[in-house]
């Protein structure tokens, strides 16, 4: 019994879930940019303002991984009405392309790490209003990546975690999980503090890391829940 309507179907949607982990990987642009930002204190994020040169195309990669995160999520909708933990990942992968695509949308107007006085303006609210749709559409696609990270280790236990590659998504679900929720707490820290605890870049840098290889090997591990 096919939990999807045929196998083309589940081929379907993990060849786009991991065009969706290619775009997302917003490092190899910034790689390909030759690593415009400070490593340490900006964000990937920043590569998409509307004042630097790599805006096009961080933007236009967000808004192809966030719209194939939710083409995969309409595909797999067959799957989910069998079992709630497949139901509960693919509503994890909607509200993360739904927030992967705003954030394409609703950018940043400059780059804090790179412009005093983007840092100014900041800090005195002339940008408050785009910086706060901006963190606001990010947090979602945060809450979807971990809401995806716990749900795919869900079904693994109810499969019995199966072979080496379902054991590596298992692991890369807890890595996105951990290093997500950890930033976030991280910066929710310094919004209420008003201190530079720790700079976020690295850690937010193997967190996208992270994100885009479990992505890329989540259909192929729980081939088994599309697939009867």
């Amino acid at each position: 019994m096919l939990a999807v309507p045929d196998r083309f179907q589940y081929r379907l949607m993990r060849d786009v879930m991991i065009a969706a982990a290619v775009l997302y990987c917003s490092l190899l642009l910034e790689a390909a940019a030759g690593f415009p930002l400070n490593l340490h204190y900006s964000f990937l994020s920043e590569l998409g303002a509307r004042d630097q040169p790599t805006s096009p195309y961080a933007r236009a990669m967000d808004l192809g991984s966030g719209v194939l995160l939710v083409l995969a999520a309409v595909l797999g909708r067959p799957a989910a009405k069998m079992h709630r933990d497949v139901g509960g990942l693919l509503v994890g992968a909607a509200v993360f392309g739904i927030g992967t695509t705003s954030d394409a949308l609703l950018p940043m107007d400059c780059a804090p790490s790179l412009s005093q006085a983007c840092r100014e303006a900041e800090s005195s609210g002339q940008v408050g209003f785009a910086l706060f749709l901006h963190e606001a559409t990010s947090t979602l696609a945060d809450l979807g990546s971990i809401a995806m990270g716990i749900f795919a280790v869900l079904v693994l236990r109810r499969l019995g975690w199966g072979g080496l590659l379902a054991k590596a998504v298992a692991v890369l679900a807890a890595g996105v999980a951990v290093t997500q929720v950890w930033l976030g707490i991280e910066v929710g820290l310094e919004v209420l503090t008003g201190n530079d605890l720790h700079p976020p870049g690295l850690l937010q840098r193997v967190s996208v890391l992270l994100v885009c290889f479990f992505m890329a090997t989540l259909l192929p591990g729980l081939r088994q829940a599309f697939i009867r």
